[in-house]
């Protein structure tokens, strides 16, 4: 009787040891799907896209790059009045009753990454009687409506999708009447605040395209 049931335990438990073995090997054999990192368009596409949507942008902010030496004067109000000497070879900028300098800002995901913004130098405006600052009158950015392209999470052939938005920039100061009302972002130029629009369907397949 038991000599009938030695070879019955040992089938099974020969069986069991097989189940055993070909799970391991599963568990081998089965392995996670290898996820692709999601890469950054080339420099060239990411441009031609740019330029399709901005013409004349580029040549625009390359010639505000210029004026970015001035940053390393660290520019400040003029408090001995607006500077009289050499008027003609003075930018603008700096020539204004409402001087204002440039600071670059950086967002790794925006096109461009590089952006020249405006910040007022003064609280008033240099419309005293010998060019002093009158806080009678106040300096305030002007805004400018432009085009970038924005990377969203979204990934499409490897690459990164971009779609267009728009955003207000600031491109210098300007000198108002009227008292100077306290505002955190009166001197910021991307912190008022993106302003989207609606991509169409067309123009949004011809983002993912590239």
């Amino acid at each position: 009787m038991h000599g009938n049931k030695f070879p019955a335990i040992l089938t099974a438990v020969a069986a069991f040891f097989v189940l055993l073995s070909n799970s391991e090997c599963a568990k081998v054999v089965k392995r996670p799907p290898r996820i692709r990192p999601c890469l950054d368009l080339p420099e060239e596409i990411l441009e031609q896209m740019f330029g399709r949507l901005s013409a004349g942008m580029f040549s625009a902010f390359h010639h505000t790059l210029q004026l970015a030496p001035l940053e390393k004067e660290n520019l400040t109000c003029p408090t001995n009045g607006r500077p009289t000497s050499d008027k003609s070879r003075l930018p603008v900028n700096i020539h204004s009753i409402s001087p204002w300098a440039y600071r670059i800002s950086y967002d790794a995901t925006r096109y461009p990454k590089y952006l020249p913004e405006a910040y007022c130098l003064c609280k008033g405006c240099l419309a005293g009687p010998f060019g002093e600052e009158s806080l009678q009158f106040r300096s305030t950015p002007v805004y400018m409506p432009s085009v970038i392209l924005r990377r969203t999470p979204s990934c499409g052939g490897g690459r990164y999708i971009y779609t267009e938005n728009y955003i207000s920039i600031a491109v210098g100061c300007t000198c108002v009447t009227g008292p100077e009302k306290e505002r955190e972002s009166n001197n910021s130029v991307l912190d008022t605040g993106e302003l989207k629009r609606g991509i169409d369907k067309g123009d949004e397949s011809q983002l993912k395209e590239n």
